[in-house]
């Protein structure tokens, strides 16, 4: 009777696994909206810790089963700070975002694209950091045109860096004109506080989230099977609706 209520014990305890989960915040209002959506499904509760790294690598070495990213490179640099607990091989890329500028309601500077971040009455602020680094310059320079960075920089006030402290810029200092970042931030933000523009053909980028279940995981079936919820076609209208663009 003592083995059956073990085996019994044991079968429950994985049938009602918690998962763990960490990464950025930029990918996480959809994966949380995700994650209430999956455990209404499967009974099985998958939670969310998100922000900057420094605030749950310790924790993420000791119990992540998942680590989620908002680029290629900020996963390179989680493999590379993880040790063996991730591997590059079992990396999956899910939705891409795209880059674009953020500014006042209304749009008082009547910002239409990148080329109107040029102009020398708009103050910018980007992020340099958080897997958008060197953002701004590749948006300048796509098409080789050097004097695109050369006018943009003059223009730059204010480096965050990361995603979260530049939204607390931009609520704090309504000095800032526009706020080159992801096009999801602008939900983030709020309606009554900013709009998104797009930065045109000519100087728009875009970047993954990639995700990867860690090595030694004991939930590693059910971390998986989050995963795949996450990819499904029911998922994609999540992504949309939260900004990002949706796999077809």
């Amino acid at each position: 009777m003592k083995k059956i209520a073990l085996f019994t014990a044991l079968i429950g305890a994985f049938l009602n696994a918690e998962v763990y989960v960490y990464g950025p915040g930029g990918p996480a209002p959809v994966l949380k909206e995700l994650a209430s959506m999956y455990e209404q499904k499967s009974g099985e509760k998958v939670i969310i810790t998100a922000g900057p790294a420094s605030a749950w690598m310790d924790e993420a070495k000791a119990k992540a089963d998942i680590i989620f990213s908002g680029n290629s490179a900020m996963m390179d640099t989680f493999v590379s700070k993880l040790g063996g607990k991730i591997s590059a091989e079992k990396i999956k890329v899910l939705n891409i975002r795209e880059a674009g500028i953020i500014v006042r309601p209304k749009n008082p500077k009547k910002i239409k694209n990148f080329k109107d971040l040029l102009r020398k009455d708009v103050k910018i602020m980007v992020v340099n950091g958080a897997g958008q680094v060197g953002l701004y310059e590749d948006m300048a320079l796509k098409h080789g045109k050097r004097e695109n960075l050369v006018a943009l920089r003059k223009n730059i006030k204010v480096f965050a860096p990361n995603s979260k402290s530049a939204v607390e810029s931009w609520n704090n200092d309504p000095s800032i004109d526009a706020l080159i970042i992801w096009k999801h931030w602008a939900n983030t933000i709020g309606k009554d506080k900013a709009e998104f523009v797009r930065s045109g053909k000519s100087s728009v980028i875009y970047r993954a989230s990639e995700i990867v279940v860690t090595n030694d995981s004991p939930n590693a079936q059910s971390a998986e099977n989050f995963i795949n919820f996450i990819q499904s076609k029911e998922a994609q209208k999540v992504w949309e609706e939260k900004g990002w663009i949706e796999n077809k």
